[in-house]
Parts: C-alpha cells; sequence; structure tokens
C-alpha cells in the first residue's frame, strides 16, 4: 500500500472549526471586543470521523469537529481539560458509535503589528500556520500530540486553523495549497463583532500521525481535501 495519506475535512466540520476561529478571533469570551483593547484568542476542540484504507493510501475522514467550550482559551495558547475528552468520548460512543477519535483542531490568531507582522504574506512567509515547536525536540503543539497519545487517546490527525485580520476587505479568496498539499490559504469575507465587513486571510494546515509518537507523517506524503473551499488534491 502506497504511504500517501489523505485527510478529508466534511464541509461540516470545516465550518465549525472556521466559526469558532473567528468567534474566538473576534469575541474573546464571548464579549464584545474592539480598538486596542482586542486581543484575539484561540480555541480548540476535539475531531471525529473514521479512516479507509486503500491501494492508494490512507484517508482519514473527519466528520465533525467539536470546540471545547471548557478550555483555557489565551491569545498565545490553549489549553484543554482532559475531562472533556471523557465527556464527549462517552457521548459518541452512544449516539454516533460510527465516529471514532482522530485527533483534534486549534487556532492561531494573529494580529497587524503582532510579532512584527504587517501583511497576511509575513504569516504565510514565516510559516505561522503550521505547528509551533518541534516533533524531535517534542516542543510547542507537538508536544501536546506527545501528551494526549500518554493519556491513551489514538490521535491520528491534527488541525490548525489560522486566522489574519486584513486592514482591507479583499475580492480575490487566493484559494491555493501550500505546503506541497497539506494546507490550503484561503480568505473569508463577513462581518466582525462590530458588524463591519472585513476580510480574513487564512490557512488550514493538516498534519497525520500514524505511530505511537509525535513524529507527523512528511509533507510530501500528506493531502488535504476540503471541499467547501473547492480543494480537491487530485485536481490540483
Amino acid at each position: 500500500m502506497s504511504s500517501h495519506v489523505t485527510v478529508i475535512v466534511s464541509n461540516d466540520a470545516f465550518r465549525q472549526m472556521l466559526s469558532s476561529a473567528l468567534e474566538a478571533y473576534a469575541c474573546p469570551d464571548g464579549k464584545k471586543h474592539s480598538g486596542e483593547g482586542h486581543i484575539p484568542l484561540e480555541t480548540y476542540g476535539s475531531i471525529w470521523g473514521y479512516s479507509t484504507g486503500k491501494t492508494d493510501g490512507t484517508y482519514f475522514h473527519v466528520v465533525v469537529s467539536d470546540p471545547d467550550t471548557s478550555a483555557d482559551r489565551r491569545p498565545g495558547s490553549v489549553l484543554a481539560k482532559v475531562a472533556s475528552s471523557r465527556i464527549k468520548g462517552g457521548f459518541y460512543a452512544r449516539y454516533n458509535p460510527e465516529l471514532a477519535y482522530l485527533g483534534d483542531f486549534h487556532s492561531h490568531p494573529y494580529s497587524q503589528g503582532e510579532a512584527d507582522l504587517g501583511t497576511a504574506q509575513h504569516v504565510e512567509h514565516r510559516r505561522y500556520f503550521r505547528f509551533s515547536g518541534s516533533p524531535r525536540e517534542n516542543t510547542g503543539d507537538f508536544a501536546s500530540v506527545k501528551s494526549l497519545k500518554k493519556q491513551g487517546l489514538i490521535y491520528r490527525v491534527g488541525l490548525v486553523v489560522t486566522v489574519f485580520k486584513m486592514t482591507n476587505c479583499v475580492t480575490e479568496p487566493l484559494h491555493a495549497y501550500l505546503d506541497l498539499k497539506s494546507a490550503v490559504r484561503f480568505t473569508h469575507n463577513g462581518p466582525d463583532g462590530d458588524g463591519k465587513m472585513t476580510s480574513y486571510r487564512c490557512w488550514l494546515k493538516a498534519y497525520a500521525f500514524l505511530g505511537d509518537d509525535a513524529n507527523p507523517v512528511p509533507d510530501k506524503d500528506l493531502r488535504v481535501h476540503c471541499g467547501a473551499l473547492g480543494m480537491v488534491p487530485w485536481v490540483y
């Protein structure tokens, strides 16, 4: 069997991840923020689905992305509670036994001026849409993956939704694959917390973990499929 891995994100899972990332960005703690006091927060949730093996590789189907309302959300980090995964594990076992825990998603919110960021291109060129840290050094997001595996969770897929608020509205969606085909870039246009029409440059990056450690599948062997954006890897 080929070593290629494809992560297929359903339309519902995509909407759930993006809406929770935008909400955490524009409305921290559910309150209305504006001006210099606005500090975007990260968000977190578990993802549920199933996997299939075919002659051309392994497919992970992300059916549901379930935001954790109990997560400790902060501007530069987010910490999930172990109790949440236990509760949701029992919930899905009863009401959706066809779905299994696949992993999690979280967001990376960035603002103009933060970390010397002037434009969305800076976020992309510096690869801030990727996992933080290093799998070799067991740091950042990779340390979180290893911790979840130690807790007994069968962690197979990690997704990151990165959001950058543009200073002006743009009409071009600029959809494109990045990191070979393991990430996609897109633009979301919609109202912010104050109702002002705003453009957000966004990225969706996928990681897959087939072993017991926190070493991800190389980008050259990984593809992300996002039908909601029309991003189908075997078409591009």
